[in-house]
């Protein structure tokens, strides 16, 4: 039930450059997961899929840790309800 990848963007939240982030899709729960490591930290960025029109999203940003070492300090959280207009 997963579908998992690489995500090419053109231009970065964080960094104005081109950078790739790892994705993982659930369709059982309808889950986005997101993770975007840029050079001073690491954002992952969750999105449900409520229906067509409406979305959850949540996103966590961390300090970016040493190699290997795990996500631990939280620099920024955000989260909301999109709604798609027509």
């Amino acid at each position: 039930g997963y579908l998992e990848g690489d995500y090419l963007r053109d231009r970065a939240y964080e960094e104005a450059r081109p950078i790739i982030s790892a994705f993982r899709f659930d369709s059982t729960t309808r889950e986005l997961l997101m993770t975007t490591n840029y050079t001073r930290s690491v954002s992952v960025d969750s999105i449900t899929l409520i229906n067509p029109d409406l979305r959850i999203r949540k996103i966590v940003n961390y300090q970016r840790p040493q190699e290997g070492e795990p996500l631990e300090k939280v620099l920024l959280v955000g989260f909301g309800v999109e709604c798609k207009v027509s």
